[in-house]
C-alpha cells in the first residue's frame, strides 16, 4: 500500500490524516525532549570545566563549552558503530510493538 492508495479511499485518507497529525505532535514532543537532554549534556560540560576552575565562567567560555559539548556528542551519534547501534535497538523496540 502506498500513500497514494490511503488518499483515494475515503476513510483510509481519514485514519491517514489522523496518523499524520499524531506523529507531527510526536515529533514535537520528541524534539522538546532532545532538547532538554541536550541542555543537560552542556549543563555537565560546564559543571566539570567549573570544578578545575578556581574563577567562575565567562559567557564566551560558556558558550564555547556547550557547543563544544553538543558538537561532540552529535559527532558520537553519527559515528557508523553508535548508528548501527541505534538502528538494531530501533529495530528490536519496533519488533517489540508489533508482538503487542
Amino acid at each position: 500500500m502506498t500513500e497514494h492508495d490511503n488518499l483515494t479511499d475515503p476513510q483510509k485518507a481519514k485514519e491517514y490524516s489522523q496518523t499524520m497529525a499524531e506523529s507531527r505532535n510526536e515529533l514535537e514532543i520528541l524534539r522538546a525532549e532532545l532538547q532538554k537532554l541536550m541542555v543537560k549534556f552542556g549543563l555537565r560540560a560546564l559543571k566539570l570545566y567549573q570544578t578545575g576552575a578556581s574563577e567562575p565562567l565567562q559567557p564566551m567560555q560558556m558558550s564555547y563549552l556547550i557547543k563544544y559539548e553538543l558538537n561532540n556528542v552529535i559527532a558520537d551519534l553519527q559515528e557508523p558503530a553508535a548508528m548501527e547501534e541505534l538502528i538494531r535497538q530501533t529495530k528490536l523496540e519496533y519488533q517489540k510493538l508489533q508482538q503487542k
